[in-house]
Formats: structure tokens, sequence, C-alpha cells
């Protein structure tokens, strides 16, 4: 007796054996899976920094977690059945059918782990007080950030005025000096946005050896020099020679045009500066007090940088304590001279803020809790946004590859 098997009913059948043994959902899983990875990243990233600049605020330790790996394992399973009942004289009426049973089953399970290290060490540690280099904020400015914001982030003072510099550290009680400081970010950011005053590197050579006798210099020496990467230079009696060495030097080039004219006599005023220069080298304050002391310092722009913890320190007096969180002693009021609140606002207007709230907050770009309350960026503040995106690559330039130190902590994700 010959069965035959219904068009549709074999169809299916085929269908099934062909897509079964080759479904795979590994790739795509994995595509997905880098891209939630990345973002649960970024926020835990963004979070263990605001809750820092908290902690801070509140003179708490901080505490600096790394990730060291993370790593998932994916588990697919998948099975197929097809039961059937053929019977024959099946009619229309007939009270034994044809029967196809078809069972399937597709699983999917998922087992994320990430391990997170303590950052600490003496490296660490040495890095976090480190003042920041020049060539490090010069980096930042060049990158496409606003010097005005990279400066008021990193600089404690600006060719001796003082931006603030009680701020680098806990909250001190008495109102910071800031104001003649403000004054040049201000003149800076509007002379940066007309066209009037620029930041960039020019090369320059410098000599670092006495003059020598030409005629004692041989073609040897020139070789040398030429493989250690420095050269020989005429001396102004033509007659000895020096070596040299090329290397770039940061300046600010004013444009010295009628229309910016009162904002850059006010601008060298201000910093002490000669009037009639155009071009200004910036340096560090070490070089700057060099300068000084050989009656040469009108040409040059002195940083006195703060530390990675000192920037740290300084975005922290932005962030709102509640009132009774001050009566309570659990963190500091700084007030004015007459006895009056100091409000940090005006140290960090347009720069940085932080909300609190009892509440878990809407519309917030990253939050936080800490003792009891809500602390959070606005999603719509796009200075604190770029300040806090700027803090982020500040704190991985400075502190490179660090070692990680025990504990390792490993947790189950999901």
């Amino acid at each position: 007796m010959k069965v035959a098997c219904p068009a549709r009913l074999c169809g299916i059948l085929i269908v099934l054996g062909v897509l079964l043994p080759g479904c795979q959902f590994g790739p795509n899983a994995l595509r997905v899976g880098q891209s939630e990875y990345s973002d649960a990243l970024r926020v835990a990233t963004s979070e263990q920094m605001l809750v820092n600049l908290v902690r801070l605020r509140y003179r708490d330790l901080p505490v600096f977690l790394g990730v060291t790996s993370i790593a998932t394992q994916f588990q697919y399973d998948q099975g197929a059945e097809a039961v059937g009942t053929l019977n024959e004289n099946v009619g229309s009426d007939a009270l034994n059918p044809n029967v196809l049973q078809l069972k399937g089953q597709l699983g999917y399970s998922e087992k994320p782990t990430i391990t997170y290290s303590l950052l600490g060490g003496e490296a660490f540690l040495r890095r976090m007080l480190m003042p920041i280099s020049v060539e490090n904020i010069s980096l930042l400015a060049e990158s496409g950030w606003r010097s005005d914001r990279v400066l008021r982030l990193t600089v404690e003072a600006l060719n001796g005025l003082p931006n603030a510099p009680t701020a680098s550290g806990p909250t001190p009680g008495g109102a910071p000096d800031y104001k003649s400081f403000a004054e040049v970010m201000a003149l800076i950011k509007d002379m940066r946005a007309s066209g009037a005053m620029n930041i960039t590197y020019i090369p320059r050579r410098r000599q670092i050896s006495f003059e020598l006798p030409r005629d004692k210099v041989s073609s040897g020496d020139l070789i040398s020099a030429a493989k250690s990467g420095v050269g020989f230079a005429a001396a102004d009696d033509k007659d000895s020679v020096s070596l040299v060495a090329s290397h770039r030097v940061l300046v600010m080039r004013l444009t010295q045009s009628p229309a910016s004219q009162s904002a850059e006599t006010r601008f060298r005023e201000l910093l002490s500066l000669e009037q009639n220069r155009g071009e200004f080298d910036i340096v560090d304050e070490v070089e700057l007090a060099d300068a000084r002391s050989a009656n040469a310092a009108r040409d040059k722009i002195g940083l006195d940088t703060r530390s990675l913890m000192g920037v740290l320190y300084f975005l922290s007096q932005s962030v709102d304590v509640p009132k009774e969180h001050i009566e309570d002693g659990l963190a500091t009021q700084t007030r004015l001279p007459d006895g009056t609140p100091f409000d940090w606002s005006e140290v960090l207007d347009n720069l940085f803020h932080v909300h609190t709230s009892r509440t878990k907050p809407r519309g917030a770009a990253v939050a936080v809790r800490h003792r009891g309350r809500w602390f959070y960026i606005r999603d719509d503040d796009e200075d604190s946004k770029s300040t806090f995106s700027l803090l982020g690559q500040l704190f991985m330039l400075q502190t490179g590859e660090v070692n990680r130190t025990d504990p390792v902590l490993t947790l189950p994700v999901g």
C-alpha cells in the first residue's frame, strides 16, 4: 500500500529540515551585546566619576575602579519534532483524518561577567597629585575644546591671577579669589570667538650647550649630533658653534586689529604683558619665575596648573548640598567675610553644576544616590555635560596605564 504525502505537508517538513539545523543567532546577538555593554560601561564610568565628585564635596573618600575584563558565554538550544498519522479512506466526513503535530524549541541564554579592580598604588596616586603639564593642557585645547573651558578647569593661576586656588582641596570656609581671572577668561572667550586670538604651536631651537670653537667640531661630531636629534648652530660671533635642539613652543597670538583693540589692551593689562606685542609664549610657572628673575617675563604667560585631584575638588564645589546637610555639619558652607553664604556658581557659572533632589530625577544625563539624596547633571545642561566629558578625557590622559591593585571584584551581569 502506498500513501501519498500531501504537497503542503511535504513542504513543511522540507522547510523544517533545512532551516532548523542552520539557525544561528550568535553573530547577531554578539553585535547587539557589544552596543549594550559599551553603553553599560559608559553609564558606569559616568556614575563613578559623578559620585566621586559628590563624595569629595562631603569630604568622603573617593574610590576609583577600573574594568579589567568583560567576558560572556552564549548558549543556544534548538530542536524540532514532527509526528503524523496518515490514514486510508480519508474523506470529508471521515472520523479518522490525517493528523500532523509539529513541536519545536529554541533556547538562548547569556552569562556576562564584568571584572573590576581597584585603581591605586603609588604610581596612580602620584599621577593624581602631579600638576597637569602645559603639554597636556595644550593637547586638549588643540583637540577642539574651548580654550577658556580648558583653562578654567585646569589652571590655578594665570600670570599670578588666582583662579580660586583654595578650591583645589576640600571646600574652604572662606570665599576664594577669582574675579580678575574670570575677567581674563571672558576676554579669551570673546577674542577666540571673534578670531582676534588663537593658540598654536611654533617650532623653535634651544641652545643646550656652551659655545665651542668652530674648528673643534669634526664631521664625526656632526653625525653623532644628528643621530641624537640635535644639531650645531653658529653663534653670534660666527667663529663658534653650540648644540641646539628643536622643540615646539605653545604661543598665544593676538591679531592686534582695531576691532579688538580695547579687549586686547585690557587683556595685556590684567596679565602684565607688553602692550605692543602680539605673540606670547605659554609656559609653566617655573619657566615664568626664571624669566621674571631675568626681567624678561612680559612676553610670557605662565600657567600654574592644578593636579587631577585638584580638578576633581574644584568641580566638587559645584555640587548642590541640601540645607539640612549643611545644618547637620555634613558639608562645609563657604562664607563671605560678612558671614553670608558664598555662591560657588560665581566661579563655576557656565562650566559645571550638579543638582540635587529627594527623588530620582527625570531628564538627567547621569544621576547617582549618596547620603539619601539624588545628585545629577541635567541632560539639557550642555556646559556641564561638555565639562564632564572633558574631565573624562583629562582623567584618562593624566592617569594613563596604571597598576591595578587587589582586591578584584567580579560581578555577574543579568
